[in-house]
């Protein structure tokens, strides 16, 4: 994909979602027409919300061209004894986890999502995540992890609560496959978060 540097930002900000369109099915992104020394992070930001294994390439007047090897490190500890989720890197971590799984195999993570109810579900099952906007309103969809808690669930479908769990990789028929399947330690009421619908902006 080629985008013209110098109109990419307003039109990503009136059409993101026909942007959003083009990105997350790319190899590569070239953002060409650019001045030498220019910020390119803003490019760097959007390109990895809609793609994060896209390669991107930066082409600039001069003639000259750049791989951007901008490294994204996780927002959160990995390596602490609970990793802390917080509100704002909740789109950032569902993706992660979606991506690369088996490294949080073992892990215990503590998260604020809204817990769904169902009789669909497995037995002492139920879901915890958010509602995730990748581009826009059309794309919101409910981006949520399959749960198992032993305790009775006093809670309602849709409350708002901040859970702790251990996180196991195996198959569960809520995914219909193998995935993360968090063994819950906790549930707490809480607050619903001051956004609601998590992005990655």
């Amino acid at each position: 994909m080629f985008a013209d540097s110098t109109t990419f930002m307003a039109y990503n900000a009136n059409m993101r979602n026909l942007c959003m369109d083009k990105m997350v099915g790319a190899q590569m992104i070239v953002f060409n027409r650019l001045e030498k020394g220019q910020d390119i992070m803003p490019f760097h930001k959007i390109a990895r919300a809609a793609n994060r294994k896209v390669d991107i390439l930066y082409d600039y007047t001069d003639g000259s061209t750049e791989f951007d090897e901008i490294e994204d490190p996780l927002p959160f500890d990995l390596e602490a004894d609970v990793v802390n989720i917080e509100d704002r890197d909740y789109a950032v971590w569902y993706r992660d986890i979606s991506e690369e799984e088996d490294k949080y195999a073992g892990k215990t993570l503590r998260f604020k999502g809204m817990a769904v109810k169902s009789q669909k579900l497995p037995p002492k099952t139920f879901l915890c995540g958010r509602y995730l906007m990748v581009c826009c309103e059309d794309d919101i969809t409910f981006a949520g992890l399959a749960c198992q808690w032993d305790k009775p669930m006093d809670f309602q479908s849709k409350d708002w609560v901040t859970i702790t769990a251990t996180i196991s990789i195996k198959f569960s028929p809520v995914y219909e496959k193998r995935g993360p399947v968090l063994q819950v330690l906790s549930v707490e009421p809480c607050e619903a978060p001051e956004q609601e619908v998590a992005t990655f902006y």
